[in-house]
């Protein structure tokens, strides 16, 4: 019989990938999220909330009764802790709920590096917020510019830079506004009951894109972000990022240094990081493979598949990577978007498909009568765009000007 897993949440592209390892699949998403034509890929299913523990805690164990997975996968936010609580119930390899947790709370990584102290993993001041009076301590306390945002969640929701006290009135009822949003899709998923304020790394904003296999963690690239001005969303991300090989050396001390701060011992990660006085310094990280269609982008520049690798390293299917091989070209990830409203018609995909430079255009399903939303995160955008070319800097013009081609005609929506 081939290998089972348990696949908690994500996408086809996940289901998928795992058949390709040669894997059967078990596959757990929230109801509203499970399509019919899932079911002829997956060998059973699991359809609840599996974000509420005391709910799903039963289910998986009778999934484990039924099915007889040896292993637990999730690629995706939700289902990162969920996978770990799991694996703890039933004694499975992989990061613990305890290890995973210290990835998707922010403010608990924190508390983690300033424990360990590695000198290859500078510390940032960071606190839990509590009131504006706390705010405005902050400030005091670690200087302007200082950065607030939900200790749990992801695609830059809720992120905010206050530059002045000037700026806590407003940043404070900003975040309590956040607290109260009821009508997004996404946020049913994550906890914004807690935020946290963090000193600000000022400069460009990068990820390691690394596995770890068994303790020994191989950075397999180096993603460069694009940030829209006057937003916290990164419209565009490139490999290989355009770094010295001294600042390269520097990421490829502090990321295994990080990992083994945070006791990973086996998976994917995606850490953002930006350069300060003493080096890259952490900005946040996800025990999983990062958005944006980063893997097509690894995979086309360095020749490594990190989905690949997710699904065949724990049943012993593949040599661990180390070194990364190195960059052949370059190739970027840009994101659609398109004014607020009910989408009319989405024309140029079949054009921008259709292009040798195209690696992949997912605009999520994205089609007519959906409504888009306001840029507050990365969640608000359609979806990605993602192009090869013989460098970086035309690696990023180039998947802009492709994005630019997709047209997405949008009508008001009467409120």
């Amino acid at each position: 019989m081939a290998p089972r897993i348990l696949l908690i949440g994500g996408n086809p592209k996940h289901f998928h990938a795992a058949k390709a390892a040669g894997l059967e699949v078990v596959y757990v998403q929230f109801p509203a999220e499970f399509k019919p034509e899932y079911g002829s890929q997956v060998v059973g299913a699991v359809l609840a909330d599996y974000t509420d523990w005391e709910t799903f805690r039963p289910l998986a164990e009778a999934a484990h009764r039924a099915w007889g997975f040896t292993e637990v996968v999730s690629l995706t936010e939700p289902g990162l802790d969920p996978a770990g609580r799991v694996r703890d119930l039933l004694g499975l390899g992989g990061p613990s709920y305890e290890v995973s947790h210290r990835f998707t709370d922010k403010y608990v990584m924190r508390r983690r590096l300033a424990e360990v102290a590695d000198p290859d993993v500078p510390v940032i001041g960071a606190e839990v917020m509590t009131d504006s009076a706390g705010l405005t301590a902050f400030g005091a306390c670690y200087g302007y510019p200082f950065i607030v945002k939900p200790g749990a969640g992801t695609a830059s929701f809720g992120v905010h830079r206050v530059d002045s006290a000037a700026d806590v009135p407003a940043v404070y009822e900003a975040v309590s506004n956040e607290r109260d949003v009821s009508g997004h899709p996404f946020l049913g998923q994550y906890d914004l009951d807690e935020y946290i304020m963090e000193e600000y790394v000022d400069g460009t904003l990068y990820s390691a894109e690394a596995f770890s296999f068994a303790g020994r963690h191989t950075v397999l690239a180096i993603t460069e972000a694009v940030t829209l001005p006057g937003t916290v969303v990164h419209a565009g991300h490139a490999v290989p990022a355009r770094l010295s090989a001294a600042e390269v050396a520097a990421v490829e001390r502090m990321i295994p240094a990080f990992l083994d701060a945070l006791g990973y011992p086996d998976g994917p990660s995606h850490t953002e990081f930006k350069f300060g006085p003493r080096g890259p310094v952490v900005i946040e990280s996800q025990n999983r493979i990062g958005g944006a269609l980063i893997n097509e982008l690894v995979h086309e520049v360095h020749g490594v598949d990190m989905h690949e690798l997710t699904m065949k390293w724990p049943h012993g299917l593949v040599e661990p990577v180390s070194p990364a091989p190195p960059a052949e070209g370059a190739a970027a990830s840009w994101l659609a978007v398109a004014q607020p409203g009910e989408i009319v018609e989405i024309a140029g995909v079949e054009e921008v498909t259709s292009d040798p430079a195209t690696l992949a255009v997912d605009l999520g399903g994205a089609a007519a009568g959906d409504v888009v939303r306001s840029l507050d995160g990365s969640w608000d955008g359609l979806g990605h765009v993602a192009v090869r070319a013989p460098d970086t800097t035309a690696a990023i013009e180039y998947s802009r000007a492709r994005v630019a081609d997709i047209k997405v005609h949008t009508r008001e929506v009467a409120d």
